[in-house]
C-alpha cells in the first residue's frame, strides 16, 4: 500500500470516497479501525479536559491506541487482498484466511483496554464533555461488534475457530454490555 493510501495520511473527504468507490478496500475491517480510532480520539480529548493524573494516562493510553487503529485498517486492507489472492488460486486460504481474521481480534483486543478508562470518566472525567463519553462508549460498542462480524467471515469455512480468536468473539458480549451501560447511564442522567 502506498503511503499516500495510508489511513493516517488520507483526509476524511478522499478516505469516505476510498470506501465508497467500486473496490474492495478499504472495506469494513478498516472502518472498524477507524471507528475504534475516533472513540479514542474522544477518549483523549475527554481526559485532556479532565484533572489528574489518571485522565493524563488515559489520555496517554488513547493517543497510542490511535496510532495502532489505524495501521490495523491498512494492514486489514492488504490482508483482504491477500485472501482474494488466495481465492484465486495465489496462495493458502487458511493462512491467508487466519491472517485476515486476527486484524479484527487486535481492533477488539484495543477496544477492550480502553472500557476501565471510559467508566473512569464517566464518573470523574470533565462533566461539559459527558456526551463525548457516551459517544464513544457507542464507537467502540460498533468497532466491537464490527470486528467480532469480520472474525466470523473469515473463519467461515473453518470447523473451529482458534482459541485466540474465539477469545476476542466471546469478550465482546461483555464489553459491548458495559459500554451500552456507560451510554445508557449517560443518556438517563440528561433527561
Amino acid at each position: 500500500m502506498s503511503s499516500q493510501n495510508k489511513l493516517r495520511e488520507q483526509n476524511l473527504a478522499a478516505y469516505l470516497d476510498a470506501l465508497a468507490a467500486k473496490t474492495s478496500t478499504p472495506g469494513g475491517g478498516a472502518v472498524a479501525a477507524v471507528v475504534a480510532a475516533e472513540a479514542c480520539s474522544l477518549v483523549a480529548m475527554v481526559a485532556n479536559f479532565s484533572k489528574g493524573d489518571v485522565a493524563k494516562d488515559i489520555a496517554g493510553r488513547a493517543h497510542a491506541s490511535i496510532a495502532n487503529l489505524l495501521d490495523l485498517g491498512d494492514q486489514d486492507a492488504l490482508a483482504f487482498e491477500t485472501v482474494m489472492k488466495a481465492f484465486k488460486g495465489e496462495g493458502d486460504i487458511s493462512n491467508a484466511s487466519l491472517q485476515a481474521a486476527d486484524i479484527p481480534a487486535q481492533v477488539i483486543g484495543i477496544c477492550l483496554t480502553h472500557i476501565a478508562d471510559l467508566e473512569h470518566l464517566s464518573a470523574q472525567g470533565n462533566p461539559n464533555l459527558i456526551t463525548d463519553t457516551a459517544i464513544a462508549s457507542l464507537l467502540f460498542d460498533s468497532a466491537l461488534k464490527s470486528s467480532e462480524l469480520n472474525i466470523l467471515i473469515n473463519m467461515k469455512s473453518f470447523d473451529t475457530i482458534p482459541a485466540d480468536l474465539e477469545s476476542a468473539i466471546n469478550n465482546v458480549p461483555g464489553a459491548t454490555s458495559r459500554l451500552q451501560f456507560i451510554a445508557s447511564t449517560i443518556r438517563t442522567g440528561l433527561s
